[in-house]
């Protein structure tokens, strides 16, 4: 069984490790929405800013859930990698964001047995989906988007395991856009992402994962094996 654990830590927030290393893709661990917004977080952060660990932050465009502008400062960084769309290369800065590699589509990216792919998002900043593969097995994170037909070419990816925004708001798929789009690349375990943060911008996940075989509700903070997730739906 492969080595390679997935925890959701809110909104379109990931933690992907293998023992070695670390890839944690748009983590929001601040409040700083509701400070900005007036719009205050559902669920509390899993952990301190200061106490992430990734070797790689992938932020997949620049908007305050995914770049976190009051979340980044306070992180230990000296060993962190930045990435992100050349858009988001000015505010990471400003965080104190000194080890920076723009990443957009197209660009890949190998650190430790992680290949990281930066693929087409259509949102309403510059914006990117990721491809992860590892050892064999190949996931892909939306990120923020609407649905467009170039992501239906994505299917050429032999995706295992997507994680799809489900919110259908600001820029956003809905839920009924994500199941067609997941029908379509057929992987063999779809995940909804992108819900549960903000009362004016969530979504019921099992409005997806009831209508999908392949269906699979992952629980807030809470640390997966992905080959047993494989093998169980």
């Amino acid at each position: 069984m492969q080595n390679l654990n997935i925890t959701w830590i809110g909104q379109g927030g990931y933690l992907l490790n293998d023992g070695k290393t670390e890839i944690c893709i748009d983590p929001y661990l601040s409040d700083v929405v509701n400070r900005v917004a007036n719009r205050p977080r559902m669920a509390e952060a899993p952990f301190l800013p200061e106490e992430l660990k990734s070797d790689v932050v992938i932020c997949t465009h620049n908007h305050l859930d995914h770049v976190d502008i009051d979340a980044i400062p306070l992180m230990k960084k000296d060993n962190m990698l930045f990435l992100a769309p050349t858009d988001a290369k000015n505010q990471l800065s400003e965080c104190g964001v000194t080890k920076f590699k723009e990443f957009d589509e197209g660009t890949t990216v190998k650190i430790g047995d992680f290949e990281l792919i930066a693929v087409f998002a259509d949102h309403s900043v510059p914006a990117i989906g990721v491809i992860v593969r590892h050892n064999g097995i190949t996931l892909y994170f939306s990120g923020d988007t609407e649905y467009h037909e170039k992501l239906e070419e994505l299917k050429k990816y032999n995706i295992d395991m997507m994680f799809i925004c489900i919110n259908g708001k600001l820029g956003n798929m809905n839920v009924d856009e994500a199941i067609a789009l997941t029908k379509i690349i057929n992987p063999k375990v779809g995940v909804p992402t992108h819900y549960g943060m903000f009362e004016s911008n969530t979504e019921n996940p099992e409005n997806y994962t009831s209508k999908l075989e392949c269906g699979f509700e992952m629980a807030y903070h809470q640390e997966y094996n992905i080959s047993e997730v494989l093998a169980y739906v």
